[in-house]
């Protein structure tokens, strides 16, 4: 009898609040909440050098705006490009990683057909100046392919583009542009009209399309 008093006062000891209280309990397991999301543009110290992103590029214009009659005046034109965010001046050398805070060359492709059934493709080279955090400016040379549809004759199948851009840098890096450009084969045959071109694009990073964040 005195046995089984003695294990039942042992068990009520052992399994009481005040006994459990003075036992050593394991660490809680804590959960790491800190967001996978990348930094944005605005995070960082606006003096250090610029990482653009791959840009899908979508614009739309208005050709030969400047001429007063002829067939070809009311001619719509779109573009749509990919520009790639590499820098391509430190490739070159280590001393022009400092620019990349300014000033930056990037390579791109692209097609442009308009409402007459022309159809240009090319590639080249965009120059962007950062003129602040959000303002910017792009100088771009390509040089391409020209299937004329219906639309002006240019004389040559090889025609080279030169652009200028003036927009707005979004913090996500989405990009909006006035552009005006001209396309002509550079005096390649006696045939050479030209084109002049204005219009705006729109400039979405390629990562915020398919990744889910503009880096």
């Amino acid at each position: 009898m005195k046995r089984l008093l003695l294990a039942i006062v042992t068990l009520l000891t052992v399994t009481s609040p005040a006994f459990a209280g003075t036992q050593t309990t394991s660490s809680p397991t804590y959960v790491n909440q800190v967001s996978a999301k990348p930094p944005s543009p605005s995070d960082y110290d606006p003096n250090a050098p610029i990482h653009q992103p791959d840009l899908l590029s979508f614009g739309a214009g208005w050709s030969d705006f400047d001429k007063s009659g002829g067939n070809y005046k009311n001619i719509a034109d779109f573009r749509a490009e990919y520009r790639w965010g590499l820098s391509l001046l430190p490739l070159i050398s280590n001393y022009f990683k400092s620019w990349d805070a300014d000033i930056q060359f990037h390579p791109f492709v692209g097609f442009e057909p308009d409402s007459r059934g022309a159809l240009y493709g090319l590639g080249g080279f965009a120059g962007d100046w950062y003129i602040s955090h959000h303002w910017i400016f792009t100088w771009s040379e390509g040089a391409g392919l020209w299937y004329r549809g219906n639309g002006i004759r240019m004389g040559s199948v090889v025609e080279f583009r030169s652009q200028a851009e003036l927009g707005w840098r979004f913090d996500n890096n989405i990009r909006t542009t006035l552009e005006f450009s001209h396309v002509s084969n550079a005096k390649l045959t006696n045939i050479n009209p030209g084109q002049e071109i204005g219009g705006v694009y729109l400039h979405i990073p390629v990562g915020l399309i398919f990744g889910g964040h503009s880096y």
